[in-house]
């Protein structure tokens, strides 16, 4: 006997006797749906276009243990909305620490999330969720962005045309992003003042820069620490860079045509992956310079391993407005240097715990750092 398909879907999704599913159909409130929702249920969506007048949110989830599903025709168009969804409430993110969690538990498959006026999808101050088998078009800002988030899982999602992260993990620990494919944006996947991270098997292609995995100031976290990028194919990644250099915005600063760079990170691990034909360079390690805005961050990259990847045919045509070494497979600037003047703020007291091996590629900067930091 075949089980119809809602009935199999409330089998499979439900952690508690009596969880329901409610259907919300086009034309129909998903917010009136997710505010009847309790923990255990499922809201499905049909495939249809959801707007409104605008706001915060078109859609906002505040109750632990809900799941959203759909297939992509369900369409969230976020015009005049800040953010598409939004989990947890929208507290603001101080250094002194994360503001408590609010949800415990959110699961979302599907859905188109486009056109929002910051972020397609953010969770703020949630443990435990996963975001799978989504699309997130042209929201101005973010995709899908997890801060001050837990144990979360971003997997099997397309992303494409926005300005800053497609896909973004701020000040949050214990999120694996894989399988997901990102082009035209200007950051594929970015670790930002996080912890015990992992990236993999993404497709990243066509963006301003594949991975960056970086220590910024002024938020709780002051350092990003353990980050695993592993068998991930970094491709082209030369999608001019939408910001100005100038203008302030520390993304205008990225290069255009980055595979992977490291801004001050410790204990990554760059494993297996394919990074070819990224203008600037392959893969790039450099001292955070933000640590004269935020005196907590210790701005020397520690324990890096770059090991068993392919990277080749990076740094044949260098940004010239951004790139400040000469574009090759791998830079590695272990001093904190102000890159505007060329000038030494600061030596790294020993670089040498950082270490390549096994790799495939042609170009290095400086010559033979591979070499003298080989991995034993």
């Amino acid at each position: 006997m075949r089980t119809p398909k809602l009935i199999l879907l409330i089998l499979v999704g439900s952690f508690s006797a009596g969880a329901e599913t409610l259907v919300v159909k086009s034309g129909e409130s998903i917010q009136a749906a997710v505010d009847a929702a309790v923990t255990g249920d499922t809201v499905l969506v049909r495939a249809g276009t959801y707007s409104g007048p605008g706001g915060l949110a078109l859609v906002q989830v505040r109750t632990s243990g809900v799941r959203l599903h759909a297939t992509r025709s369900a369409v969230i168009d976020a015009r005049g909305y800040r953010y598409g969804i939004l989990v947890g409430e929208d507290a603001p993110i101080e250094p002194e620490g994360c503001p408590p969690v609010t949800v415990r538990g959110f699961e979302i498959s599907g859905f188109t999330i486009r056109d929002a006026e910051h972020t397609g999808l953010r969770l703020a101050a949630v443990d435990g969720f996963t975001l799978r088998n989504g699309v997130y078009l042209d929201n101005d800002e973010y995709g899908a962005f997890p801060i001050c988030s837990s144990h979360g899982l971003i997997a099997g999602n397309y992303a494409a045309g926005h300005e800053d992260a497609a896909i973004y993990v701020g000040d949050s620990s214990h999120i694996v992003v894989e399988r997901n494919a990102v082009t035209t944006s200007a950051i594929g996947v970015e670790i930002e003042n996080s912890t015990y991270a992992i990236v993999r098997k993404n497709q990243l292609f066509g963006n301003t820069a594949g991975v960056l995995v970086v220590v910024l100031p002024g938020l709780p976290l002051p350092f990003t620490d353990h980050v695993r990028i592993e068998e991930n194919s970094i491709i082209q990644n030369n999608f001019p860079n939408p910001i100005a250099p100038d203008s302030g915005d520390d993304v205008g600063t990225i290069p255009t045509g980055t595979g992977i760079l490291n801004v001050g990170g410790d204990h990554v691990t760059i494993l297996r992956n394919v990074i070819l034909g990224n203008d600037s360079f392959g893969v790039a390690t450099i001292a955070s310079p933000f640590v004269r805005f935020d005196p907590r961050i210790e701005p020397f990259v520690d324990d890096q391993r770059v090991k068993r990847n392919v990277i080749l045919l990076n740094g044949q045509d260098p940004d010239p407005l951004r790139a400040a070494t000469p574009g090759a497979d791998i830079v590695f600037v272990p001093d904190l240097v102000d890159f505007a003047t060329g000038t030494l703020i600061q030596r790294d007291p020993d670089p040498s715990d950082n270490c390549y091996g096994d790799n495939r590629f042609f170009t290095e900067f400086p010559m033979d750092v591979t070499g003298s930091l080989s991995c034993p």
